[in-house]
């Protein structure tokens, strides 16, 4: 059995906790075991029928499946993305165990244009999911990257995104959290090359004890390079999003472009959101603004839909579907649209 290296995970410090309020000791004083690389023959979700995608699958951290059909290449831990791949690619990440430390690395190197979709989401519970990904994006390319994760509630996520852009390349990252008692989503983004861009849409949906935090830490240090980090939130029951976010601007990038907001939607007195957008500015010339939002549902248009014939519940949900779909749309795919509604 192995006790976990809580250096690993978002501790509040000095300068972090007057709002940092991750609850990790309930990961870190638990024990699990080392990964055996279980062999799974059943799956909750059914990836067969994925047409017209290329497709790596992971069972247990294990290649379960790989059927590439873009000149894609799979090496060690680094998924290489060549020029002209006319498919996205969809990335599955299935866990079926108990009370087990699951831990990679996954590097991608991208040379073209594509959507990729890469799905957490596990068939047992207890588990401990710690991963690492980093993605070299070459010059002048447009990169869609979908993270979606749908663990078990007793599973623990704990993850961490290094991206590097290069001159005149942007990645629109969307971040989908739906499952996982506790799932920490840790960013360091380097903004090291100019015209580089960083977008983040993110969607956090729970109930429950569950507690998701998006942590963003962006530095920009070349000049026209542009961070954006937007994220929805839906909190119900004693559920707990946490969304901290500092963008830090240097002498060296003039020209730039800093957002930052974030909208929680509370359904439940006893829901917290703990909400720090930041911005260190050492420069004149630049764009930036950051803000976060906190209420209930709209009461007015509540109101008017059950006019129009609807129970106060079918309104709820309707508002609801309303601001997820305003992050589904602007995902270029449908259907990977289409799979993130159903899942």
């Amino acid at each position: 059995m192995r006790n976990l290296d809580i250096k690993n995970f978002p501790l509040a410090n000095k300068k972090t906790e007057k709002f940092r309020k991750c609850n990790v000791k309930n990961i870190t004083e638990l024990q699990y075991k080392e990964n055996n690389f279980k062999d799974v023959t059943n799956f909750d979700f059914d990836f067969s029928n994925l047409d017209g995608f290329n497709k790596i699958v992971f069972a247990n951290e294990k290649i379960k499946e790989q059927n590439l059909i873009d000149n894609i290449a799979l090496k060690e831990n680094r998924i290489i993305i060549n020029k002209e791949c006319k498919n996205p690619l969809i990335v599955l990440n299935y866990y079926d165990d108990e009370n087990t430390i699951f831990e990679k690395e996954l590097t991608y190197i991208v040379e073209t244009n594509i959507s990729i979709f890469e799905i957490f989401i596990s068939n047992n519970k207890k588990n401990l999911i710690n991963q690492k990904r980093e993605f070299s994006i070459n010059n002048s390319i447009d990169v869609e990257y979908i993270y979606l994760q749908k663990l078990s509630f007793d599973d623990f996520l704990n993850i961490k995104f290094r991206p590097i852009i290069h001159e005149n390349a942007k990645l629109k990252f969307f971040n989908f959290n739906f499952g996982a008692s506790n799932a920490y989503n840790q960013f360091n983004v380097n903004l090291e090359y100019a015209n580089s861009t960083f977008n983040m849409e993110a969607l956090t949906n729970i109930s429950k004890k569950q507690e998701i935090a998006n942590i963003v830490n962006t530095i920009h240090n070349a000049k026209n390079s542009s961070s954006t980090v937007k994220a929805n939130h839906i909190l119900d029951e004693n559920s707990h999003g946490i969304f901290e976010v500092k963008a830090r601007v240097n002498n060296k990038a003039n020209n730039s472009a800093v957002i930052q907001n974030s909208k929680t939607t509370l359904l439940s007195d006893d829901a917290i959101i703990n909400a720090n957008p930041r911005l260190e500015i050492f420069i004149d010339e630049l764009t930036a603004s950051h803000g976060a939002t906190t209420g209930s549902l709209d009461e007015n248009i509540l109101y008017y839909l059950q006019s129009r014939g609807l129970s106060k519940k079918q309104a709820s949900i309707m508002m609801l579907e309303a601001i997820e779909k305003t992050i589904l749309d602007k995902i270029s795919n449908e259907q990977i649209k289409n799979i993130i509604k159903e899942i």
